[in-house]
């Protein structure tokens, strides 16, 4: 079985209506398919929700680089002295937090 038999229309809209890998099996025996391309289905599916996981995963790695870019920045530059301890600390945490979260998220089996 190859990947040009595999209707990537359909992918997309059961990821769009978010349905579970039950309800695609489901769906694909009601309509008649062998089981063969059932599991065909079905790997494409879960290939394709691990690629949306993976992308949302890496924009929180690139935004929590972003803010922690920003937060050295004005603790270095130190144009508000009476903020220095907040961007320096607490959006530092922030945006520590947003990468390894992101890193979780993307990496995630």
């Amino acid at each position: 079985m190859n990947n040009s038999s595999i209707n990537l229309a359909k992918i997309q809209l059961w990821m769009n209506q978010n349905l579970s890998h039950q309800d695609v099996e489901q769906t694909l025996i009601a309509n008649g398919y062998e089981s063969g391309t059932v599991t065909e289905y079905l790997k494409e599916f879960t290939k394709q929700k691990r690629a949306k996981k993976q992308m949302f995963g890496f924009i929180l790695m690139a935004i929590g680089a972003f803010i922690g870019f920003i937060a050295c920045v004005m603790t270095i530059v130190n144009v508000i002295p009476d903020l220095h301890d907040f961007f320096l600390f607490g959006v530092t945490m922030v945006a520590v937090s947003l990468a390894f979260y992101g890193m979780y998220i993307a990496f995630q089996e």
